[in-house]
């Protein structure tokens, strides 16, 4: 598969909290808090979506959501899909949240949602392609606004193990990566051959996707790659649009990852290995965690 990539990188700042505005209901946003802004919650932009003329055989629909102001100039995007029997609307949790903060989100269900992850996999890589045919239709409402240089690919369970297996196959034609409680099942994945930087995120108590910490410690050395498992979350707290402890806690560390890697902003990296996650780690938050550079 080949992907052109082109662009600017668009400099944004990390957004201050505010409550969802515009299509979503509103809200003002309100200066940051002096130790640094919070990640998990809504950012400063109103977001618009859109389902429409979004057609692709690599899955079944799919929904856009984006900052309804563009005139900062192109923006980085990323692909969004849930797990086994999900539908792009049970994770708008985060696909919205994300689009608060500065970025076009691809929500997608799958083909076959009772399907095996190559089918996570085709929808990221039609997901993946649609940026693009997004960017140049002359109907889009996206049309030159996405930075096609900075694109991540981003799944839950099965479609985390679609991003793998996605990931494995386009070696670094995208930015990055990010497996929500990936699941590959039994096929068999050359983690060496991942070189983007990628984060792996799950529960202590998956019921279902366990193997999240053998999938990272597969990873090549030479990877950035971050793992975050969540002390006392299950399978069941990644997916469906009610609220939840978990919820803000899964957002913060998936924002973090993309103001680092899709906006260069390399303050974010606090919530890996500074201020932020020193304060999460006396909070709780995890069972297991790592990140390499």
């Amino acid at each position: 598969m080949t992907v052109s990539t082109k662009g600017v990188l668009r400099a944004l700042p990390l957004a201050a909290s505010v409550a969802l505005a515009g299509c979503f209901g509103g809200g003002d946003p309100v200066d940051p808090a002096p130790e640094g802004q919070a990640l998990g919650v809504p950012g400063d932009f109103e977001v618009c979506s859109y389902e429409s003329d979004l057609e692709n055989d690599g899955y079944a629909s799919a929904r856009m959501t984006y900052p309804c102001d563009l005139s900062g100039g192109p923006i980085p995007a990323t692909t969004l899909t849930g797990g086994f029997t999900n539908t792009k609307e049970q994770m708008e949790w985060l696909a919205e949240h994300l689009s608060s903060h500065g970025y076009a989100v691809l929500t997608m269900t799958p083909n076959n949602t009772l399907g095996v992850p190559p089918g996570w996999r085709d929808a990221q890589f039609g997901g993946f392609a649609e940026f693009e045919d997004e960017n140049g239709r002359l109907a889009s409402p996206l049309r030159g606004k996405i930075d096609l240089s900075k694109r991540n690919l981003m799944g839950f369970s099965m479609g985390g193990g679609g991003v793998i297996l996605a990931a494995e196959e386009m070696v670094d034609q995208h930015t990055s990566a990010i497996a929500l409680a990936p699941w590959l099942g039994a096929y068999d994945v050359d983690f060496a051959a991942i070189e983007s930087p990628i984060l792996m995120l799950g529960s202590e108590f998956d019921e279902l996707a366990y193997a999240t910490e053998r999938y990272y410690s597969e990873l090549s050395p030479n990877t950035e790659r971050g793992l975050g498992m969540y002390a006392g979350a299950s399978h069941f707290n990644w997916f469906g649009n009610a609220e939840t402890e978990y919820k803000k806690k899964f957002r913060t560390l998936v924002t973090a990852f993309l103001e680092v890697h899709l906006k260069g902003d390399t303050s974010a990296y606090s919530y890996f290995e500074g201020a932020e996650h020193d304060e999460h780690v006396q909070e709780g938050w995890f069972s297991a965690y790592d990140y390499q550079k």
